[in-house]
């Protein structure tokens, strides 16, 4: 048993060798600074699946268009009855701020089924103020909630979020989603990913977000992940004033609930694909 997974170390080790003789500056100063060399070198059971490239600028894709998984295709469970394990990882707008954690969607969710009538189980380490660059409240990005909370046994990863990497230079934040995707896929190699981008509650296109959007939708892309955008498919719609708290920002009671609505209708459709 000693000598399978010290082979599996070296095998691994070998792989992202090669992995990263093609990769950029700005990815090898990421992995450096997230730890992700030792993740994928002692915690994963498999390497990320496709060797990885600098995010290139694309218009994002909608849920119809986009490639289904990292992991493998097919039902996430072998049966129907099958509890779903999903794990967020996300900003505020997943821990409930502006209303309170146990309305928060990834907890409504809790209650849900999804499309097969299968229950859902759902480990939720989203943390305000994260990003995939951007350090949240504790100190923790969108990688090292991935650390934190996924494992081989996750069948939906969801990312959400986020506008806390709104300014970032577009291939860092590129480069930090890839990773961040990859140290996902490393850990939970079966798992559907699911990458959800900013909220808007604008009636007109925010640059900022619209910009932070782009690079995840690329990134996405080049990494088979899919990609929902609620900007382009107006999630809010005329009913940001009904679906936003007081700030504008957050989702009042009314909005967590929207928002669980949907998620259970694109993890539906994810663990169906």
């Amino acid at each position: 048993m000693v000598n399978s997974r010290i082979a599996l170390v070296f095998l691994t080790a070998g792989i992202l060798e090669e992995w990263m003789k093609g990769s950029s500056p700005r990815v090898l100063a990421v992995i450096k600074a997230s730890g992700a060399v030792m993740l994928l070198l002692v915690t994963s059971a498999c390497t990320p699946s496709s060797a990885q490239g600098q995010a290139r600028p694309a218009q994002p894709i909608s849920a119809a268009s986009a490639p289904a998984t990292i992991g493998t295709s097919g039902p996430v469970s072998g049966l129907d009855d099958t509890m779903v394990k999903v794990v967020v990882i996300g900003d505020s707008l997943s821990t409930g701020l502006g209303t309170s954690p146990d309305q928060a969607w990834p907890e409504l969710l809790q209650s849900a089924h999804l499309s097969d009538t299968r229950p859902v189980q759902v480990n939720n380490a989203a943390e305000n103020g994260s990003g995939y660059l951007a350090a949240g409240d504790d100190g923790g990005t969108f990688t090292t909630e991935v650390q934190a909370a996924v494992s081989p046994d996750a069948d939906v990863v969801v990312f959400f979020g986020s506008d806390n990497d709104a300014g970032a230079q577009p291939g860092e934040l590129g480069d930090a989603a890839a990773l961040t995707f990859a140290a996902a896929s490393s850990l939970a190699p079966h798992a559907v990913l699911v990458a959800v981008g900013p909220l808007s509650g604008s009636d007109e296109a925010d640059p900022l977000l619209t910009d932070v959007r782009d690079v995840e939708a690329a990134a996405a892309q080049n990494m088979g992940v899919t990609f929902i955008d609620p900007i382009a498919e107006q999630w809010l719609g005329d009913r940001a004033d009904v679906l936003l708290g007081p700030d504008g920002e957050h989702p009042s009671a009314e909005g967590q609930e929207f928002l669980r609505d949907e998620m259970q209708r694109i993890l539906s459709a994810a663990v169906q694909d």
